[in-house]
């Protein structure tokens, strides 16, 4: 059976458990599945650019709902400026005049970037960051991570199943394979070899 969409990876859950009573189930372990990968898998593909823009004396941003961690934020034109990052009472205590000007530090507080001083023009934002996994549906049928490894999304649905169905005499074997699909993928990456170069400062 091949596993190349959502709903053959629903009937390849189904297969595995050897059981036709699950269908409204499914759909959930393949969610928390989902959480769990999102959780372990540290992958190049996981990372993407977004641009955020600032209003002008509006000292916060949205980060993007996906987002699991920040790896670069600057900001951007003809000479990138990185945004340097402050706990919230540093930057509340560095910059309590409320002085306003280009940005050049931030903090993060819930699902918003403060950034400070307050932006007095529209600046371009461009933050990189590691994304969670897509979540499959009936519209969205595939992602990259199912497209390139289909056995670590089967592993961690049978894993989100085995308490549900309370057979737990198999969890080791989900397990175990599914630490093995894990370190395998996150093992693989280019820039995990010994090619790269750090540059001396």
């Amino acid at each position: 059976m091949s596993i190349t969409n959502y709903s053959e990876l629903q009937a390849s859950v189904a297969s595995w458990l050897n059981r036709a009573d699950l269908t409204a189930n499914i759909n959930d372990f393949i969610t928390l599945a989902e959480s769990q990968l999102s959780r372990d898998l540290k992958t190049r593909q996981m990372e993407l650019k977004a641009t955020l823009s600032t209003v002008v004396g509006v000292n916060t941003v949205a980060l993007p709902t996906d987002m699991l961690e920040m790896r670069r934020f600057q900001v951007a034109g003809s000479y990138n400026q990185p945004l340097s990052y402050r706990t919230p009472d540093e930057q509340s205590i560095d910059f309590s005049s409320n002085s306003s000007g280009q940005p050049i530090v931030f903090t993060v507080i819930g699902a918003n970037a403060e950034l400070a001083p307050i932006p007095d023009a529209i600046y371009s934002l461009e933050l990189t960051y590691r994304q969670r996994i897509p979540a499959l549906s009936d519209t969205n049928t595939t992602n990259w991570l199912l497209t390139n490894w289909p056995d670590a999304y089967l592993w961690a649905s049978l894993i989100a199943a085995t308490p549900f169905i309370m057979n737990d005499a198999r969890l080791p074997v989900w397990q175990g394979l599914y630490s093995q699909a894990i370190s395998g993928i996150n093992g693989i990456d280019w820039y995990s070899g010994t090619t790269m170069k750090v540059r001396a400062r």
